[in-house]
């Protein structure tokens, strides 16, 4: 029995030897994955600030390889649609620019949360607003008033033709009777 349990505790102590091996182990590979995707987040990091560098060297002008200069025309041709589609979001919205550091300013806001330059009045603006689409109405009022006018006036005419006709007409029947 002697044996059986120094064979045991033999084994045993071998069995957690090796698990102490394979836990450092582990560990150690756990570590050399975390240095791995580090590194791997530190290259991608240093590929974006590569491109936007030959971008901004196209954008200077300076020439750049055929595919670069291809994948940077995409980028700016996408960067235009961004900006195209903020100023619709900004329409929309009624948003304005401020005049002094140029930055998108929410409709109703009296000063610019940016530069906190004065907005200009947002009573004036409306006014404006609703004086040029009041004049704009009165406009098309107007042009169709002169075409219903023409129309009357044509109408009446075509009236007056077709009355005198018919007076023309009983009055010949008036004279053969």
């Amino acid at each position: 029995m002697r044996n059986f349990l120094e064979d045991l505790g033999k084994r045993l102590g071998e069995t957690a030897e090796s698990m102490t091996n394979k836990a450092g182990e582990a560990m150690e590979i756990q570590k050399l994955k975390s240095q791995i995707r580090t590194l791997e987040r530190e290259n991608d990091s240093d590929l974006a600030e590569l491109g936007l560098a030959v971008y901004d060297q196209f954008k200077a002008g300076t020439e750049v390889g055929e595919e670069a200069a291809g994948l940077c025309e995409a980028i700016q041709s996408r960067e235009e649609s961004i900006a195209e589609c903020l100023q619709k979001i900004s329409d929309v919205k009624g948003d304005s620019q401020c005049e002094d550091c140029g930055k998108t300013v929410g409709k109703g806001m009296a000063y610019c949360p940016f530069c906190g330059h004065k907005m200009p009045e947002i009573v004036e603006e409306a006014a404006q607003e609703f004086a040029e689409a009041a004049e704009e109405k009165v406009e098309e009022a107007a042009e169709a008033v002169e075409d219903a006018v023409e129309t009357v006036a044509e109408k009446t005419e075509e009236a007056v033709e077709a009355a005198a006709e018919k007076v023309e007409e009983a009055a010949e029947e008036a004279k053969t009777e």
